[in-house]
């Protein structure tokens, strides 16, 4: 792709360019940072809360304190070694988490901060990079406004956990990628080090994206000296992400590869980004404008514009498909792409903008239609009897489709997730971890005990107590008697948890909190913008004293 700036040089001309990206952040900062810490922190943003209060204490990032221990795996030493470092997810985030606890406190806020700030910066970079390479400010300015008003993507950022970083260094490393292929000095040390960062962030993110170069490279036919400088450069990533690849047993995880699987989840990568970010009838006209830039005639891309959609589009795929093929993921979730995006988004821009230079009255439409509701993204999800098909079997006999089958269903209903967002943002949650975090601080002595079967985690970043059960249901023996037993109805083991209480002397407590899964997971097809109603209560028992 060709170097192209339309900052020029004048910088009485960069002032008015600059106001609408500042608005747009203006806009933004309060839909990323409002009520950040109402919410509690669920299952694993608490994990990542707990290793980083744990890297802050004792320099390293480790499974435990000495009283409590971070497990979600069902075998032990499968996220940690065995002298208990953390090694499942890359470390910048706790890193980030435990800088801001050191100068803030371990709280709710200091854990989504430096996250929901990643965020923010991912809008700022998004438009520099638009504005540089695809040289249309509109593509930009459609790009960063319907990123900052992306409910998916403003769910994501304000979690404590990688996804923020993992889309800034992205977006990060095809700058770099693009400064190289320039020719610009000082393009392979940046290469190098967004890179390396990417793979700090998240190197489910990492591996597939630098993969994506290497093909971009060999589609767009680069000449021998852009091949040796991006050889130079992959050679330096190697040598610094090789030795921590190598500990932390990238290679080496989760189940061998099926085919059924591996379809299971390719159809599941493309109903969330059709179905949330990039609706099915808009990428059929990318594709026809693509087509048409190869040929000429209407509606066809700028060279700008194709060269950007191509290194996106295999970025794109490449991430889908490894992320689809591989084993340590024995599920697929929306927020395993949050990385991409920005770049779906920006793709998406490219093609309003098409629209409105035809046609002005129908972009702006479009724009607007694309930010107040899903009505295009329903397409075809909400057409009648397509929910209720079967591919090849495979809908039915495959577990990881069921988790599609939910998707699919709710992506066919009409829903404004803005709207969804600004009551999210007006009105206080009510979640069953802080129902029973509120309890257990008020009633609970530290140094008790609590047996807990689901969403262990919250309760050892919040209380003082030592907690046993969890997912993996470490510490769970005969003849245990714990302080506290909380029988959560979405938990595992809810015989042996009812055999304890049984064999005891306990008190039932029933609080006023709604005992659904997790506190408030960022899935757009599951999050809850508002307090659940009409859900059974939580329960917890209480040992009575001798």
């Amino acid at each position: 792709m060709t170097q192209v700036s339309s900052w020029g040089t004048n910088r009485a001309g960069k002032l008015p360019r600059l106001l609408f990206p500042l608005l747009v952040l203006l806009v933004g900062a309060p839909l990323f940072f409002c009520r950040l810490d109402d919410v509690y922190l669920w299952q694993d943003e608490a994990e990542t809360a707990i290793v980083s209060r744990n890297l802050l204490a004792f320099g390293l990032p480790l499974s435990t304190d000495g009283r409590n221990w971070v497990q979600q795996a069902g075998g032990s030493f499968v996220e940690f070694t065995a002298d208990y470092v953390w090694l499942y997810h890359s470390w910048l985030q706790y890193a980030l988490a435990a800088v801001s606890f050191g100068l803030l406190g371990p709280t709710t806020l200091a854990a989504r901060l430096p996250f929901a700030l990643f965020g923010l910066a991912t809008v700022a970079l998004l438009y520099r990079l638009v504005v540089h390479w695809v040289a249309d400010e509109r593509v930009a300015r459609v790009a960063i406004v319907l990123l900052v008003l992306c409910v998916p993507f403003a769910l994501l950022l304000r979690q404590c956990r990688y996804y923020a970083p993992s889309a800034f260094f992205t977006l990060l490393m095809l700058d770099a990628y693009l400064h190289l292929r320039g020719g610009t000095q000082w393009g392979i040390p940046y290469l190098v080090l967004a890179a390396v960062l990417l793979y700090h962030s998240h190197y489910g993110a990492f591996f597939p994206s630098v993969i994506a170069l290497g093909v971009d490279m060999l589609v767009s036919r680069e000449r021998r000296d852009g091949w040796r400088r991006f050889l130079i450069a992959l050679v330096l990533i190697t040598a610094f992400v090789l030795p921590w690849a190598h500990f932390m047993r990238v290679l080496y995880r989760g189940q061998p590869f099926r085919l059924d699987r591996f379809a299971a989840h390719v159809g599941q990568h493309v109903v969330y980004i059709t179905a949330w970010v990039f609706p099915l009838v808009l990428v059929a006209l990318l594709l026809i404008a693509w087509g048409r830039s190869q040929r000429g005639g209407e509606l066809a891309l700028s060279p700008q514009q194709a060269g950007f959609c191509r290194l996106a589009s295999i970025v794109v795929v490449i991430n889908v498909l490894m992320l689809s093929a591989a084993a340590a993921f024995d599920w697929v979730f929306f927020r395993y792409i949050a990385h991409l995006i920005p770049l779906l988004l920006a793709m998406l821009a490219i093609v309003i903008v098409l629209v409105m230079e035809r046609w002005p009255v129908g972009g702006y439409g479009l724009l607007a239609l694309l930010l107040v509701c899903n009505g295009l993204h329903m397409l075809p999800y909400g057409l009648p009897g397509v929910r209720d098909l079967e591919w090849s079997g495979l809908w039915s006999e495959s577990g990881a489709f069921q988790a599609l089958d939910e998707v699919w269903n709710k992506a066919g209903r009409f829903r404004s997730s803005l709207w969804m967002y600004a009551q999210e943002l007006t009105h206080s949650y009510d979640g069953p971890n802080e129902g029973l975090i509120g309890y257990l601080l008020a009633h609970a002595r530290p140094g008790q005990t609590l047996l807990v079967n689901y969403e262990d985690l919250p309760l050892m970043f919040y209380t003082d107590l030592r907690v046993l059960g969890g997912l993996s249901g470490h510490g769970l023996s005969d003849g245990v008697q714990p302080d506290w037993v909380v029988d959560r109805k979405y938990g595992s083991y809810r015989d042996q948890l009812a055999a304890v209480v049984g064999a005891g002397s306990y008190e039932r407590i029933e609080i006023p909190y709604p005992d659904i899964r997790w506190e408030n997971r960022p899935e757009p097809g599951g999050h809850h913008y508002l307090t659940v109603q009409g859900e059974e209560n939580v329960v917890l028992y209480r040992r009575q004293e001798d």
